[in-house]
């Protein structure tokens, strides 16, 4: 494997096949523009032939992204990942006269709410935040709409009125995270090594850790710090502010271009978590022709206003109807003690074939393990008009803190059914999907035991998992 850092991006070539290799590029690996989270976050996958050193001009595109850091929500609002929290309002007031100096003031609307201005977008916007209007800082609300003009109260430097031409409510607050380490770690020999250029390893770790902060408890700080004459130079709205949740996790990228994200939450403020995410991916290209075609595990057929839908076979994304907003509840578990656990995307061919899987979930270590998870998960997935994938690792707010394990990989299925396996911490678990008849096989060499299965016959036999299906599925462990 070889590792490229170059600016804010960092690149990872690894093996994929005899002819290929694949490259993953992910961004924001130093810095953090001024108001927007920073996060590290993925930014394309594609194949470069094995002879081409020229990583800025692959051969085969796969995917490009720009919003697949997963978000938690929280109190009802995404918030992390590329999400600041949703409840600023970006008004329009032509010639308002607000500077830098202003950052921070305190005006009052005519209803006697306070908003504070935490950004100076231009001379004619402002986006501002009301003072709390819920419960307690662990139950923050805000008010999303400013009625008549604001007046002046504390804090500023320019006193005259904001009078609002135009008004949009639920503009986010950045930065809502704050890092405490991110950095590209490579492994050679078993030894561990900051890359700071370029690297040739055995496999690469991606460390991240940040804050997130308890949107009601920025602006006061903001407003409390500000010194005398105002700020003088932007200050990073990240740094204002309680935490109330941490968020410490690493992206290990493998030899054969698996990513694993290894991820701890730990809420330090008794706020509402509705629901975490570990992983989350945007729609993938129709990259052969035949269209892309979705299966969820372990889930029943889902019942909404635009249709039934039935993920448990591949299901047509985009030459069928979707739903619109759905967030399945326990009720749609096909297993009750066996919460949903993975995505796979299947692309085709124009002739109907399978070409190539890309895959996504949670493996059954720590807290992700079904005897854990059960009892946590309420809501099974996000599933939205955009087709973008929304698993959810936790939701319903039923614990503090928590480890879980994702991963993301391609691989290449066999027509209408699959194996792939993922790798961690010396075991390999190996994932058999059957959605028409098939017998296939995978080599093995250490102790093979099933770990689950549904629908399946096999057996274990000169090193090799024999499995046959027509819909059903398998996974097994390799230790």
């Amino acid at each position: 494997m070889k590792v490229t850092l170059c600016r804010e991006w960092a690149f990872f070539r690894t093996d994929y096949n005899e002819e290929y290799d694949m490259l993953y590029k992910f961004t924001n690996m130093i810095g953090a523009p001024m108001f927007r989270n920073g996060q590290v976050d993925f930014s394309y996958s594609q194949l470069i032939k094995k002879d081409n050193d020229d990583i800025w001009s692959p051969d085969v595109f796969l995917n490009a992204a720009s919003d697949e850091a997963p978000p938690m929500q929280v109190n009802d609002g995404f918030i992390g990942g590329g999400h600041g929290q949703p409840s600023c309002v970006t008004i329009c007031a032509p010639n308002h006269n607000k500077t830098l100096a202003d950052f921070g003031a305190v005006y009052v609307d005519e209803e006697g709410t306070k908003f504070t201005i935490v950004e100076v977008i231009n001379g004619d916007y402002l986006k501002l935040i009301s003072e709390n209007i819920g419960e307690s800082v662990t139950k923050y609300q805000f008010k999303l709409e400013i009625v008549g003009k604001l007046t002046f109260l504390s804090n500023g430097e320019d006193k005259g009125d904001i009078i609002p031409q135009t008004q949009t409510p639920r503009s986010y607050l950045y930065s809502a995270i704050k890092h405490r380490t991110r950095k590209v770690v490579g492994y050679k020999d078993g030894v561990a090594k900051t890359v700071l250029n370029e690297m040739e390893c055995d496999y690469a770790e991606i460390w991240e850790a940040y804050d997130i902060k308890n949107p009601a408890t920025v602006a006061p700080a903001i407003t409390a710090e500000r010194p005398e004459g105002g700020y003088k130079h932007q200050p990073f709205v990240g740094d204002f502010g309680e935490t109330m949740i941490t968020l410490d996790q690493k992206f290990i990228i493998q030899p054969d271009s698996t990513i694993i994200v290894d991820f701890t939450v730990n809420k330090i403020m008794d706020v509402y978590i509705n629901f975490v995410m570990g992983v989350m991916y945007q729609e993938r290209g129709n990259l052969f022709g035949g269209g892309v075609y979705r299966f969820l595990s372990k889930l029943k057929p889902i019942t909404t206003p635009e249709g039934t839908f039935d993920f448990s076979t591949p299901y047509p994304l985009r030459n069928g109807a979707y739903p619109n907003h759905v967030m399945p509840g326990r009720e749609y578990r096909k297993y009750p003690d066996n919460p949903f656990d993975r995505i796979i995307d299947y692309f085709r061919n124009g002739d109907g074939k399978d070409e190539l899987a890309f895959t996504c979930g949670y493996l059954p270590v720590y807290d992700g393990h079904p005897e854990k998870r059960k009892d946590f998960v309420d809501e099974i997935a996000l599933i939205y008009k955009t087709r973008k994938a929304y698993p959810f690792f936790a939701s319903g707010n039923h614990i503090d803190s928590f480890r879980g394990v994702a991963y993301r990989k391609y691989f290449k299925p066999a027509n209408r059914s699959s194996v792939y396996s993922v790798y961690f911490e010396g075991k390999k678990y190996i994932y058999f999907d059957f959605f028409e008849e098939n017998t296939l096989t995978f080599d093995v060499k250490g102790k093979v035991s099933l770990f689950e299965a549904d629908g399946v016959d096999y057996k274990i036999e000169n090193g090799k998992i024999i499995a046959k299906g027509s819909k059903g599925y398998a996974t097994f462990i390799e230790e």
